[in-house]
C-alpha cells in the first residue's frame, strides 16, 4: 500500500475542507495505506489551537481522535502559527517547520493537500 502526506490549508472555520480531509484520512487508513504526517499550513494551523469552543472544538477532538487511534502524528508549521498568535496548542499538536513538511513528502508516495 501507498505511504501518504496530507497536507491542509483551509482554517477549521471552513469546516467542510478540514471533514473531507479527516474522511479520507480515515478511509487511507482502514484501506491499508499508511499515513506518515498530517500537516496543518496557512489557515488550518488554527486546528491546533487550544482554546477553540463548539464545533471547532468538536472537529478538532475528531482529528485528535484520529491521530491517538491511528499514530499519525498532527503538526502545525509553528512559522505560521508565531503569525497568528497561537501559542498554546491543544493535546496531539506538535509544532514544526517546513523542514518537517519536506521529510514527511520526501518519505511519502503521494502528498494530497485539502
Amino acid at each position: 500500500m501507498s505511504k501518504l502526506c496530507l497536507v491542509l490549508q483551509r482554517s477549521i472555520n471552513e469546516a467542510s475542507f478540514s471533514e473531507r480531509a479527516l474522511r479520507f484520512a480515515r478511509q487511507a487508513v482502514s484501506e491499508g495505506h499508511q499515513l506518515n504526517c498530517v500537516f496543518f499550513y496557512r489557515q488550518s494551523v488554527d486546528h491546533a489551537q487550544n482554546n477553540l469552543n463548539g464545533d471547532s472544538k468538536a472537529l478538532q477532538q475528531q482529528w485528535q481522535s484520529f491521530s491517538q487511534q491511528s499514530q499519525v502524528p498532527l503538526v502545525a508549521c509553528h512559522t505560521v502559527a508565531e503569525r497568528l498568535n497561537i501559542n498554546d496548542f491543544a493535546e496531539g499538536f506538535e509544532d514544526s517547520g517546513l523542514t518537517a513538511l519536506v521529510a514527511a513528502m520526501a518519505q511519502a508516495d503521494r502528498t494530497l493537500q485539502f
